[in-house]
């Protein structure tokens, strides 16, 4: 057993014999494997054409745009609960006409987006 190890190492050409070789497309791929580092990351992909409707829903929700379905729901809970006309009943007119139009605000912005993205 040792003897065909032996023979093998013997048979089987070294880094350096590779490198002197000919084959200048296995010396670049000798190269590139033995830089420092990981090989560089690909370029992002361009992102996708998003109409400006659907983004300023995200903003009015204060969303990022690719939110999860959950994420979305929750924002429109939370901003709801916060401006929902019921809580400004006792409050003078405008700021109580505020908060209704902040409310019509970020249920249409939750209606185009569920539209949007297909959230049930």
């Amino acid at each position: 057993m040792a003897s065909e190890l032996s023979s093998h190492r013997a048979s089987s050409p070294s880094i350096e014999d590779i490198l002197a070789g000919d084959d200048d497309e296995l010396r670049r791929i000798i190269d590139e494997l033995s830089q420092d580092g990981p090989p560089p990351a690909p370029p992002p992909a361009p992102p996708p054409s998003i109409p400006q409707h659907i983004i300023a829903a995200h903003t009015v929700l204060n969303v990022p745009v690719g939110a999860s379905h959950e994420h979305i729901k929750k924002a429109y809970r939370t901003s709801i609960a916060a401006w929902h006309p019921d809580r400004f009943a006792n409050a003078d007119a405008e700021a109580h006409a505020n908060a209704n139009t902040r409310a019509r605000e970020i249920t249409s912005a939750y209606q185009t987006l569920k539209s949007f993205y297909g959230i049930a």
